[in-house]
């Protein structure tokens, strides 16, 4: 078989990549599905606009036509960035594998970044929240513990759901979080958290299926899915800070936000959010830098 009739199939090539993504590079689920998605856009454009049937016919023209649709239909530049990330590595295997020879998102400029500043709450906004919800149900109890988790760890969503009941260390405090690419990291959690999980668990134990582990469930006893988790802390959210974004993100911003305005190291911060770079973790110096400016302009004689 030439090459030309073994890289037609453009679905073989893709489900090869995303394969290898989740069972080599250990990629999450969510991760693959989102690259997934971008591949197959990818392809859907070359193929209205250019009639194209062959990889290995893709160039860098293809690449800079696909991200110039992007900007003119209204993506913003941070997910161009990201779809232009997937084609460079699914390129990069296509090289690897022998089915192409030159991998054409190379040195192709991504759109310049507009970093926006997240979105986080203040003190007395997580305070409030915290006794909004019922604890004497077993729904005010769990989102109780939920939220607790979430702000005094800064996990993801997707690790929180994730956590069983075994990966609770109440004598150290700690709980072992499996996070992106499936790395585990020890993070400490607070005297409010371990009192609002000890609560909960009085009711989960009695709620859950046989031999489920997780530490979070839904009604029927069985854990709790992502969605239903993202729904919670909207809903709370939106109860004491209306008009901001809500999200289990913007607890995760609030636990970093929070670290840093009282003086923790920006190392530290990284480690305990888990990110590989340091430079992800640093957008968060703008938000304390733009409040001690906010103190600095109030309080100098001459600001």
């Amino acid at each position: 078989m030439d090459r030309k009739t073994e890289n037609r199939n453009f679905t073989k090539y893709r489900e090869r990549f995303l394969k290898h993504l989740l069972n080599t590079r250990r990629f999450s689920k969510n991760t693959i599905i989102s690259y997934r998605h971008d591949i197959i856009q990818f392809f859907n454009f070359l193929n209205d606009l250019y009639g194209m049937e062959y990889i290995n016919q893709i160039n860098r023209s293809h690449i800079r036509a696909f991200i110039s649709s992007l900007m003119k239909y209204g993506f913003d530049r941070s997910s161009a960035n990201r779809k232009l990330s997937t084609l460079k590595s699914f390129f990069s295997y296509l090289v690897s594998i022998n089915c192409i020879e030159k991998n054409p998102v190379i040195l192709i400029k991504a759109p310049k970044m507009e970093y926006k500043l997240p979105t986080f709450l203040t003190v007395t906004e997580i305070n409030n929240m915290m006794i909004v919800p019922d604890t004497k149900k077993f729904k005010g109890l769990r989102d109780r513990a939920i939220l607790e988790i979430l702000y005094s760890t800064g996990i993801r969503a997707s690790e929180c759901i994730n956590i069983n009941i075994n990966d609770i260390d109440f004598e150290n405090e700690t709980i072992l979080v499996l996070g992106k690419r499936k790395k585990e990291r020890i993070m400490p959690f607070n005297q409010n958290s371990k009192l609002s999980i000890r609560n909960y668990l009085i009711v989960r134990n009695k709620k859950s299926v046989k031999g489920e582990q997780a530490l979070f469930i839904n009604r029927s006893g069985s854990r709790l899915s992502q969605r239903s988790l993202i729904r919670i802390v909207k809903f709370y959210i939106n109860q004491i800070a209306p008009g901001k974004k809500a999200s289990p993100h913007t607890l995760r911003h609030t636990f970093a936000t929070h670290l840093l305005d009282s003086g923790a190291d920006l190392r530290a911060v990284q480690v305990l959010l888990g990110h590989v770079s340091l430079g992800t973790t640093q957008i968060y110096t703008h938000i304390t830098r733009t409040k001690l400016k906010k103190i600095y302009n109030q309080a100098h004689p001459r600001a």
